[in-house]
């Protein structure tokens, strides 16, 4: 086993840090191969870091203990991928691309500001036939079916939206089939029906909220100018009072600025107890090579949205003073899981706590093309809703169905040849191909941005995991294959032993945390 490869080791504390609950001279040990967690004191820590062949015979005995007894060392994540299907890990969604309408202009915007460079009407009712032959030609037997309403700004063509629940209610009366609906919304409309529409088919609602008044008003302002935060507020309130909790609430968070900091931004949000979950995403955005100035106010402008070479794409969680802000949001973090707070976490995050506690494994980054397409007003079909400007990655039409191959889209992890030798693979699924588009004009060519970042929240979450108690790691984390976190990653569970199982082994000096 090789560090960095099969597993990772993770100090929990940084020189001068205070004394934590198994000490300041500990480390957390990650496994990759079925994402056992271990802990060990930072000695021999350092000494598994150098190599399996570098620690002491004591330890090296308890290190043969735990791959005999607690399978640290095995291929289980692997057979699981080699073994998966396409339709495994994750419901089967339709993203619906409702309309070219937004009233907003925010500040980074993949969308330019909702038509994505080729979207001029809004979807007629004609598509919903097709969406649902779509949905019946695709999904596997008694698969989930999760409806994603984009746009766009999607309440501005409620009118389908209504049309489509309706649809999907007879569909469920007459085969079974459960469908989930989520739509993303700045909230800043809230037509006639829409309330009663959440409420009756418990929609997940997706606001685009970047934090308190200040932040929100400079990056998502309306198109007119003015602030859009007290408008959605008074919505939120709306809909949390007509709704109750028939109807979850996610803060979709966009990181962009220094001032107000990451965690002061969370904390503007959490303080309203309006929220079930929170999204945060780093802003990533255009910059001259040599520099990390911006060079222009959105990322809708056609000519930066391809790769050039004077123009490269930089992530804002890695920028100086930044990943010091993240760090200390991760280290505050489980402070939020309070009794008198509706919080119940941050997706992304928990997603790979649950992979860590329960053993689960990333098949690829995201579900685009496997079990997830955009359809969008125009009648075609993307694998990717961030995509969709970009002809040349349609992979169908509405009418006609899926009519091109994209294999480039099915791979899983370990096909890739980059991604299959590192530490992370199977929390993190190989990176985001669009992402991987705009920074190197391939699919499937790493952007070295993205990379670091996911490598960077991969570690600082198992770092949080083994500081963290034990009624934290014990959570119920039960929703996540609905609530579209990290766009449907498809996450398949591990059949490894309950640790709870082996708490009567001795591992000393390792201890056995999940």
């Amino acid at each position: 086993m090789r560090h960095g490869t099969d597993y990772r080791v993770v100090p929990l504390h940084a020189p001068g840090d205070g004394d934590g609950e198994d000490g300041p001279e500990t480390a957390a040990v990650l496994i990759t191969g079925d994402h056992r967690l271990l802990l060990a004191p930072a000695a021999t820590a350092r000494r598994l870091e150098a190599g399996v062949a570098h620690l002491l015979p004591a330890e090296r005995l308890a290190w043969d203990r735990l791959r005999a007894t607690a399978g640290v060392g095995d291929d289980t994540h692997r057979a699981l991928l080699a073994g998966s299907a396409l339709s495994d890990g994750a419901d089967f969604a339709v993203n619906v691309n409702l309309t070219n309408v937004c009233n907003l202009a925010c500040a980074y915007c993949f969308a330019e500001g909702g038509d994505y460079g080729r979207i001029t009407e809004a979807m007629g009712e004609h598509s919903i036939a097709w969406i649902f032959d779509f949905i019946e030609t695709h999904a596997a037997p008694a698969q989930r079916v999760r409806f994603e309403f984009f746009g766009g700004e999607p309440l501005a063509n409620l009118g389908v939206i209504q049309k489509i629940c309706a649809r999907a209610d007879e569909v469920a009366e007459r085969t079974g089939t459960i469908f989930v609906h989520r739509v993303s919304t700045n909230l800043t409309l809230l037509p006639p029906g829409t309330l009663p529409l959440f409420r009756d088919h418990r929609f997940i609602v997706s606001v685009s909220i970047d934090g308190g008044r200040r932040v929100q008003d400079a990056n998502r302002p309306s198109k007119n100018g003015k602030g859009s935060y007290d408008r959605i507020v008074r919505n939120l309130r709306r809909v949390r009072e007509e709704c109750g909790d028939a109807v979850t609430l996610v803060a979709r968070m966009t990181i962009a600025s220094a001032e107000p900091t990451l965690k002061e931004s969370v904390l503007a949000l959490w303080r309203l107890d309006l929220f079930d979950h929170f999204q945060i995403y780093p802003g990533v955005y255009p910059v001259r090579a040599g520099t990390t100035v911006p060079v222009a106010l959105t990322l809708g402008d056609r000519t930066l949205s391809e790769p050039r070479g004077d123009i490269r794409y930089i992530n804002h969680f890695l920028q100086p003073g930044i990943v010091e802000q993240f760090k200390d949001f991760l280290d505050h973090y489980p402070k939020l899981f309070e009794p008198g707070n509706r919080f119940k976490g941050v997706l992304e995050y928990e997603r790979t706590v649950q992979m860590i506690t329960e053993g689960a494994a990333a098949l690829a980054f995201c579900s685009g093309g496997r079990t997830y397409y955009t359809h969008s007003p125009d009648g075609s079909i993307s694998p990717c809703h961030r995509l969709v400007g970009d002809e040349s990655f349609d992979v169908g039409t509405g009418e006609r169905g899926i009519t091109r191959a994209h294999p480039e889209w099915r791979r899983t992890v370990d096909q890739h040849p980059v991604c299959g030798g590192c530490w992370a693979r199977y929390l993190c699924g190989g990176g985001c191909r669009q992402e991987n588009h705009v920074a190197t004009g391939d699919l499937n060519v790493l952007n070295e941005e993205s990379c670091r970042y996911q490598l960077m929240l991969a570690e600082e979450v198992v770092r949080m995991v083994g500081r963290s108690t034990p009624a934290y790691r014990s959570r119920s984390r039960t929703r996540y294959d609905d609530l579209f976190v990290s766009c449907g990653r498809p996450v398949l569970p591990s059949p490894r032993p309950a640790a709870d199982t082996l708490r009567d082994h001795d591992y000393a000096p390792f201890r056995l945390l999940c």
